[in-house]
């Protein structure tokens, strides 16, 4: 069982950091669903997994975001 420290801060127990490769510096999110709130580990891989291709046989990333931004000076 982990205890929350006077900072709000916890320890996860080290078998499920092994189990999930939590390291220093692994970054997660903590979710809501329904009644129970989820540790979600590098919430980033799903964004990444989401839009990786998107752009295959299109525009490069650079073109879109000169697009979508403008051209820089």
């Amino acid at each position: 069982m982990s205890k929350v420290t006077e900072k709000y801060q916890i320890t996860l127990p080290m078998a499920v950091r092994k189990e999930l490769g939590i390291v220093p510096g692994t970054e997660v999110d903590i979710i809501k669903e329904g009644g129970r709130y989820l540790l979600v580990v590098n919430p980033t891989d799903g964004l990444k997994k989401k839009w990786r291709g998107k752009f295959k046989g299109k525009q490069g990333s650079i073109e879109y975001l000169e697009m979508v931004r403008g051209q820089a000076t």
